[in-house]
């Protein structure tokens, strides 16, 4: 079943996020697009995920912006590319 997705300004954008926390001991959520997308036993197992499905969409659907969200352990959301660069979105002319 293909995720939701959210449609802005022509482009479809798919966000995943990543907490900082676990909800549980050894238990890291991630999710895409506000839905629960995988359990992972570690952060680091969970931002890999979370890259490699951004890479193979970004490939497959080139008017596709991936977002990372990702939590900082200060308890900020900060948002990146698939390059781990912050997230600048689309350049239009």
């Amino acid at each position: 079943m293909e995720p939701s997705k959210v449609e802005q300004g022509g482009s479809i954008v798919v966000v995943f996020d990543i907490p900082f926390e676990s909800v549980g001991p050894g238990l890291w959520l991630l999710q895409k697009n506000e839905s629960e997308y995988g359990e992972f036993c570690s952060r680091d197992d969970a931002l890999e995920c979370a890259l490699t499905e951004a890479r193979r969409l970004e490939a497959r659907d080139a008017l596709s912006d991936i977002v990372l969200n990702i939590e900082g352990n200060d308890g900020v959301w900060r948002a990146f590319d698939t390059s781990i660069r912050p997230y600048a979105g689309r350049m239009r002319s």
